[in-house]
């Protein structure tokens, strides 16, 4: 093109930062690109938008300086983050995602604007760093300001108690969804809570609540229960999950079989913690023969070579 507009350029950034596949790659070209823009010379200024996205690409690859230049640009070209309820949300979200968890609350607190998504955010970012009371006590804050909470609010929310060990506050919150905010508990928050149970050794209680949900559990709810009983060492539970996860249906319309090798795997292994080792070895050559596709190992390890 020989005249590129902002929308041209945040239309490009945007797309490379929307990819799931390759996510790292085309956030880093996304980042590449708005450098091209800044140097480009027609002289199209970045706009709003166009940091919202550069912002995102700094949170998904965890890029604390990328993040914290592209802050500082913000607070010199463009406005103040309190100002803006996106750009700040942004701020936030890349701050917390990085590792930084206390400047994304001081942002959040100098906020003078804050939507459902900033909130989420910082609800968020305070789950994944362990912070499950403060997470908890903001719903409160949140409900106080006004603004109602949407389901993935409350996924952060139950995050925060599974990564915190709130059982008995997770619980009180899921059965208050429906009655205190008037949002049907989805799957996810039902594969929260049996996560939660399950983390914290009430295997028993998570199976009883699986069976109990009004909708019908999928491979991953049965995974995770499978996964715990595992680490807390239920072998007898162990083996009943294992073998419902085995007989579970493939879900309508789908061309593939809920079902992976990693099922099969980890049934084997179960039993063989049990040192029952001829059932271990019937799991593997079921699998064998049902022709379940075993995915191959990789690693993430780069060795860089210099030559001397």
């Amino acid at each position: 093109m020989t005249e590129r507009s902002s929308v041209t350029w945040n239309a490009m950034i945007k797309g490379y930062i929307s990819q799931r596949e390759r996510a790292k790659k085309c956030c880093i070209e996304a980042l590449v690109l708005f450098r091209d823009m800044l140097n480009d010379v027609s002289g199209q200024n970045p706009t709003d938008t166009t940091m919202v996205c550069v912002l995102s690409a700094c949170s998904q690859l965890g890029e604390l300086y990328s993040g914290a230049c592209v802050h500082g640009f913000i607070e010199k070209t463009i406005c103040r983050p309190e100002n803006d309820v996106f750009i700040g949300t942004g701020i936030i979200d890349m701050y917390a995602k990085c590792g930084y968890i206390d400047t994304a609350l001081c942002i959040f607190r100098l906020m003078r604007m804050k939507n459902v998504l900033t909130w989420t955010a910082m609800g968020t970012g305070l789950a994944v760093h362990g912070r499950g009371k403060e997470a908890l006590e903001l719903l409160d804050a949140m409900e106080d300001s006004g603004i109602k909470p949407n389901p993935v609010t409350f996924t952060s929310l139950f995050s925060a108690c599974c990564h915190a060990g709130l059982v008995e506050e997770g619980l009180h919150l899921f059965h208050n969804t429906r009655k205190r905010f008037s949002i049907e508990p989805r799957i996810q928050h039902y594969g929260c809570i049996v996560d939660l149970l399950g983390r914290a050794g009430y295997l028993n209680e998570a199976y009883d609540f699986i069976i109990e949900m009004p909708i019908k559990p999928d491979a991953i709810l049965w995974r995770s229960l499978l996964s715990a009983c595992n680490v807390h060492g239920d072998l007898v539970l162990a083996e009943k999950v294992g073998k419902i996860l085995l007989r579970l249906e493939p879900p309508n319309n789908s061309l593939h079989l809920p079902v992976t090798s990693e099922d099969y795997i980890a049934l084997s292994n179960v039993y063989a913690s049990a040192r029952r080792w001829w059932q271990a070895e019937m799991v593997r050559k079921k699998m064998k023969s049902k022709r379940v596709e075993t995915k191959p190992g990789g690693s993430f390890i780069q060795t860089i070579c210099k030559s001397p």
